[in-house]
Parts: C-alpha cells; sequence; structure tokens
C-alpha cells in the first residue's frame, strides 16, 4: 500500500525524533548510573571520616540527581564532618523537603543547627523526631548537648540516661555524655561510659577519640596512644584523630611526636583548629609565645568554628598574650641584679606552667625556699628526672613524722631510682599512718612485683581491688593480675608510679 504524500513527507522527522528520544534515554541512564556512582563514592568516604572528599562527591551526586533524598542527607552529614554548618543546613533542608518524616536527616539538622551555636534552632528538628518516634535516642542525646549548651548539666544527663535506656547500643549517648564528665573533671566517670560506648559499638571511632582523651590525662599513656591510633585507622582520613595523638603525646611530654602529629592533621586540613592550637601549646611551652599567638590566631580564623571550640580559642589567646607579657618581664627583673626571691619563685611558676621543670626547679631553687615551699621544690625536682634531690626533701619532710602523703612521694622517688626495697618500706609507713591511703595500697603492689614477691604482689592486688572495684586504677591491676602466674618465673612489668604528689 502507498502512503498518503504527507504521510511520507513527516516519515523522516518521525525517524529523526525517535533517534533523538533514544539518545536522550540513553543520556539520562547514563546521568543515573554516574548519579549512582557518585553516591555510592560520598557514602563510602564520609562513612571513612573523609568529609572533604565525600563532599565534593556527594554535591556532583546532587547536582545530577537533583531528587535524591541520600545525596542531599549524606551530603549534608558530610559537610557537618567537614564544619561546614551553614552548608549542611541548607543540604539537610532540602533532604527534609523530600522526606519530611526522616529521623536521622531531623536529627542531622539538629546536629549542624547546635554545632553552629544555633541552640534555639537545634531544639525543634529534635522534637520533631520525638514526635515521630517517642524516646528516640538520637533525639534525646541531641536534646541533652542542647541543655549542656545552655549550661544546664543536670537536664543533659538526664536525657542522656533517657536516651541510653531508649537504646543501650546507641553509643554516641555513652560518648558525649563521657564527654560531659571530661569537661567537668571526673575523669572516671568518663572513663566507664566512654568504655561502654566501644563495648557496644567496637568500631566507634568517635568514641575512641574521647576514650583516648580520658586516658591521656590520668597518665594512662600506653592506653591513650594504643586507642586513639585504633581511631586513626578506622578514619585515617580524619584530622581530628591525629590532633588528639598530639594532644596525647604532648600530655606524655613527647613534643617531637606531637608535632609531628598535629603536622599531620593539618595535612588533611591546613585550617584544623585543633591542630593549630597544639602547635600553638608547643610554642608557648619553648617560651616562642608570638608563634604561640600567630598559631592561635590561624585557629580563630577558620570560618567553621563552632560558638564553644571559638570561645575557648579566644580565652586561651588573651591568656597567652598575657602570660608572653608576664614572663618577659619576669625573665627582665630575674635577670638583673635586683631579683628578690619572690621574682624567682614567680618565674619558677611560669615554667613549671610550660612544663620546663628542669629551668624551673634550678630558678626555685636559687629562691632559697624554706619551710612548706621545700615540697614544691621536689616537686619541681622530681619532674624534673631527679628523683635522687626529690627524695633527699621528702624523706627530711616526711622524718617528722603524720603525713602519709610525704611516705607515697618518697616512695615514688626511690621507686624511679631502681630502689624498690626502701620504696616498699616508705609505702608501709604510709599506710602505716593512713591505712586508706589509696595510692599507698597501688605501689606497694607494685615494688613487690619488682622485687619478685609475686605472691604478696597478688595479695596486695586483690586488696586492692577488695578496696576500691572500680576506676581505671583497679582496671590496669585487673590486667596485671590476668597476666600473673603465681608459678612462672617472670612478671610482667609493673606501672611505673606517676609524678610525685599526683594522684594516680
Amino acid at each position: 500500500m502507498r502512503l498518503p504524500p504527507i504521510a511520507r513527507a513527516l516519515r523522516p522527522a518521525a525517524v529523526s525524533l525517535l533517534a533523538v528520544s533514544a539518545a536522550l534515554a540513553g543520556k539520562a541512564i547514563d546521568i543515573r548510573a554516574e548519579a549512582f556512582k557518585l553516591l555510592n563514592e560520598g557514602v563510602a568516604a564520609y562513612e571513612k571520616g573523609d568529609y572533604a572528599h565525600a563532599v565534593v562527591a556527594l554535591s556532583k551526586c546532587a547536582n545530577e540527581a537533583l531528587n535524591s533524598f541520600r545525596a542531599y542527607y549524606f551530603l549534608g552529614l558530610a559537610e557537618t564532618g567537614d564544619h561546614r554548618y551553614t552548608e549542611a543546613i541548607e543540604s539537610l533542608k532540602v533532604a527534609l523537603d523530600l522526606d519530611p518524616d526522616h529521623l536521622q536527616a531531623n536529627v542531622a539538622l539538629g546536629d549542624a543547627w547546635l554545632l553552629l551555636g544555633s541552640v534555639d534552632e537545634a531544639s525543634p528538628p529534635y522534637y520533631r523526631a520525638l514526635k515521630l518516634r517517642a524516646e528516640f535516642p538520637a533525639a534525646l542525646d541531641g536534646l541533652a548537648r542542647v541543655a549542656e549548651a545552655q549550661g544546664d548539666d543536670e537536664k543533659a544527663i538526664a536525657f542522656y540516661g533517657r536516651a541510653i535506656a531508649s537504646d543501650k547500643g546507641y553509643a554516641p549517648a555513652y560518648t558525649h555524655w563521657g564527654d560531659l564528665y571530661l569537661r567537668t573533671g571526673k575523669l572516671d566517670d568518663a572513663v566507664k561510659l566512654l568504655v561502654e560506648a566501644i563495648s557496644v559499638r567496637p568500631d566507634f571511632a568517635a568514641g575512641l577519640n574521647r576514650l583516648a582523651i580520658a586516658y591521656g590525662r590520668l597518665g594512662f599513656a600506653n592506653e591513650a596512644v594504643a586507642t586513639i591510633r585504633k581511631a586513626i585507622a578506622l578514619e585515617p582520613k580524619s584530622p581530628e584523630h591525629r590532633a588528639t595523638l598530639g594532644q596525647v603525646l604532648l600530655g606524655m611530654g613527647v613534643v617531637s611526636g606531637a608535632e609531628s602529629a598535629f603536622g599531620d592533621a593539618l595535612a588533611l586540613d591546613p585550617a584544623d583548629p585543633h591542630a593549630h592550637a597544639g602547635l600553638a601549646e608547643i610554642a608557648r611551652r619553648r617560651g616562642d609565645f608570638v608563634k604561640a599567638v600567630a598559631q592561635l590566631d590561624l585557629a580563630l580564623a577558620d570560618t567553621r568554628l563552632d560558638r564553644r571550640t571559638r570561645a575557648d580559642l579566644t580565652a586561651t589567646r588573651a591568656k597567652v598574650v598575657a602570660e608572653g607579657e608576664r614572663s618577659a618581664a619576669i625573665e627582665a627583673k630575674v635577670a638583673s641584679a635586683d631579683a628578690t626571691a619572690a621574682d624567682r619563685t614567680e618565674l619558677a611558676t611560669i615554667l613549671a606552667g610550660r612544663g620546663d621543670w628542669t629551668r624551673a626547679a634550678d630558678v626555685y631553687a636559687a629562691a632559697s625556699p624554706a619551710g612548706a615551699d621545700r615540697e614544691t621544690l621536689a616537686y619541681y625536682f622530681f619532674r624534673a628526672g631527679r628523683f635522687r634531690e626529690a627524695y633527699a626533701i621528702y624523706a627530711d619532710l616526711a622524718s617528722a613524722g603524720g603525713r602519709a602523703d610525704l611516705e607515697v612521694d618518697a616512695g615514688a622517688s626511690l621507686a624511679r631510682l631502681g630502689d624498690d626495697a626502701r620504696a616498699k618500706d616508705a609505702f608501709e609507713r604510709a599506710l602505716a599512718i593512713d591505712p586508706e591511703r589509696k595510692e599507698a595500697k597501688l605501689y606497694l603492689g607494685n615494688a613487690l612485683l619488682r622485687l619478685g614477691k609475686t605472691g604478696d604482689a597478688i595479695a596486695a592486688y586483690r586488696k586492692f581491688l577488695t578496696d576500691y572495684p572500680e576506676g581505671p586504677e583497679s582496671e590496669q591491676v585487673r590486667r596485671v593480675l590476668g597476666a600473673l602466674q603465681p608459678a612462672a618465673p617472670a612478671a610482667p612489668a609493673a606501672p611505673a608510679p606517676p609524678a610525685a604528689g599526683v594522684k594516680p
């Protein structure tokens, strides 16, 4: 059959339109495939803590898949991780336009507002999540952090308790509650919560990070380093964990290692405020206050800072400036012929605050302190590693009797000198004065173990656990007891005592 003339005329155009449609369909398939690839790449980067990479991939994905909830949701999470809170809020708003009832997206929006410092804006998304699901742990955890930001720690603790009661496996609530105790100085309580966080979720890098900080503040150096290295292994692209490693090493006095760790953090994020703050502290300890202030200015230049971090850094900067001015003035005084004992005492205090224990001890000794001040000099000697001089003072002061703490300090000095027999005697004298002296009980077990009296050491450790069943020191003692075999010819090394005058 022959086609009419008009049909014959339109047939080439129809064929052309079909070809165009096929081409467009093919292009759409390619776009969807590329968007899917970018989404997977971005989510994977986010889960590894590589937030900058995640933001790039997810931004491209969102541009190609305009109606993709997952693209905008994970983009908001990645931007939050990268401290880009204003951008995160916009991305999460788009995600919630696409799915208003998504629980985690509402919580994520509250988190972004809270980190930006807008406490009033943070609460509504958390309450919306609770309307969608009563006692939703992530929302309760968010409201706890809002209460903290408002200065109501009691209310915050109540919300954290509700979050954990709702889901005992929700690791962030343990971590944030532990962080509250870190901030308020309740280190033992912080450790308990943070250990629980990684018990319910061993791969929770944030919990490991905070636990490392807690261990570091307690002086448990090996535990702190091992814990933060686990966090780094889980999230190798996260500058936060490298900066925490720097903090831990700096607390141990390993300045070169700390400096290297802060440098590694800045290689991942050149604006990381915690790394800059760490380098500022190193410069301050070295007496280079100009460099310290410059590093703090770099930290404060980061527009991504949340309100609390900015306030803390600003306060630190003011203290460093004041210390630099006072240090220069007192150094000049001490260098003059008119220097007094009070001038030298003040300079020694400044030097001790910078961790320059050797010079602090020398300057303080030159002030010829007498009476109770000799105890401070002994402490400076101990921290400077001059244990023989420290012991001489502690032993002399302890000879007057009546003070268990001085016997403990004398024993700690002897232990550092390797004289465990006399250290044991000192700890026993401390317990004779004060039978409840906690550190004396612990150090006595350590001295007995180093003396090879394994059975007596085991008895002392067991007595310690009976008296103190909880706490970080108790956990260390349990580890030692677990490794000890009474019949074995050798026993593991006991923990070294901390600095004299510092409670374990």
